[in-house]
């Protein structure tokens, strides 16, 4: 189990939590945020009340199982509000050693392995839940976020464990418990740990009153290339942070009375693969449409584009120039960058314009620009 405990520091710090904070304020690390004090104060809380613990007897976390462990904190906003930051403070002002910083994935390929050593035992979740209260009873998440119905699963016997033991979980997140593992199968068996994080921790937005989908857009990468393994997991991480308490559907679409196979859409957000978009037959219409109710776009997969692929490249260049004009946000996973995006000679001149859209859809200024929707006027018949 020598792998579960981080590599963080573990060195002595008598500087609390808030005091940590209030020097980053002094020296213009950050501005005063009243969402990131919040968040300070609940972290002070859990650091003052496990110190009162060490302290008190070099045996007290002994009894930590008959005693009710200090409730946690789960911070969720979007990328660039300090989470990381305030969390690895609080984890490095803590002076003992049984204690844990772990990216959420790395914790996930850790609890994967540890099941496999215990292939054939008699209940290997409760051998694993022993092992970590063992080595932490406090552990920092970093990213938690569950994509996969395995995990989901494993996490709602694993959780219970845990917080039966009396480990304190302090984590971030781009997205709030309720919005965890959204539309995944068996969802409703998940459900309950979801309840049980609500419960152990409290739940802090450290947004401010921030547009997390403005901040998502422009603190992210839009664009990911080439499509390595890890792809899919990048677009659904950044379709939740997008949609976060919206309902989501997987169901198909109707376009111009044409169906559209999506991945999975809101009401203002689209989720489709670039096959789905660009190499069915599709009309210039068919992307107004799209344009005209989706304010944001994300499109999977898209692929090597050479003159064998002439017709979805040529629809690909309507797409842009669909979205480019009415302001749809486009995130994109695709096997080359921009500059190399199409890589024959037939549409060698209309791409130029697409790859100077793309480059621009990127700024800021495109960012911050509002959707345009176009206003449907009836006809003559009053249809």
């Amino acid at each position: 189990m020598s792998d579960f405990n981080s590599q963080h520091s573990t060195a002595f710090s008598p500087i609390s939590p808030a005091e940590r904070y209030a020097q980053a304020i002094s020296s213009g690390q950050f501005m005063p945020d009243e969402a990131q004090a919040m968040a300070v104060h609940e972290l002070n809380r859990v650091w003052l009340e496990l110190i009162q613990r060490f302290k008190a007897s070099k045996k007290a976390f002994r009894r930590f199982r008959r005693q009710t462990s200090p409730k946690g904190v789960y911070m969720w906003g979007g990328v660039g509000r300090g989470k990381t930051w305030l969390m690895d403070q609080f984890y490095d002002s803590i002076p003992f050693r049984r204690k844990s910083r772990m990216h959420f994935h790395h914790f996930m390929q850790h609890v994967h392995r540890e099941l496999n050593k215990l292939s054939g035992q008699r209940n290997p979740l409760d051998i694993v839940a022993d092992r970590i209260y063992k080595e932490a009873v406090i552990i920092c998440f970093d990213e938690f976020f569950v994509s996969n119905v395995t995990d989901a699963m494993i996490l709602s016997d694993l959780f219970q464990k845990l917080f039966e033991r009396g480990i304190t979980l302090v984590a971030t997140s781009n997205i709030a418990p309720d919005g965890l593992y959204k539309n995944g199968i068996h969802r409703d068996r998940f459900m309950p740990t979801i309840e049980l994080v609500k419960k152990n921790c409290v739940v802090l937005n450290v947004d401010a009153g921030v547009d997390y989908r403005l901040r998502v857009l422009k603190q992210a990468q839009l664009f990911k290339f080439p499509l390595t393994h890890d792809h899919k997991n990048w677009i659904a991480q950044r379709f939740s942070a997008l949609t976060q308490t919206q309902t989501c559907s997987e169901e198909p679409i109707i376009i111009n009375n044409r169906i559209v196979e999506t991945v999975s859409h809101t009401e203002d957000v689209l989720w489709c693969e670039f096959s789905e978009l660009c190499l069915k037959p599709r009309s210039p219409a068919d992307f107004i449409e799209i344009a005209n109710i989706y304010n944001t776009v994300l499109v999977s997969n898209v692929p090597h584009l050479t003159d064998f692929l002439n017709d979805g490249t040529r629809r690909f260049i309507y797409l842009v120039d669909e979205f480019y004009d009415r302001g749809v946000k486009l995130l994109l996973t695709s096997e080359d960058n921009i500059v190399d995006i199409y890589q024959g000679e037939k549409l060698a001149f209309e791409i130029e314009r697409t790859r100077s859209r793309l480059l621009e859809m990127q700024s800021d200024e495109y960012l911050n620009s509002e959707h345009r929707q176009i206003e449907k006027i009836a006809s003559v018949n009053g249809d």
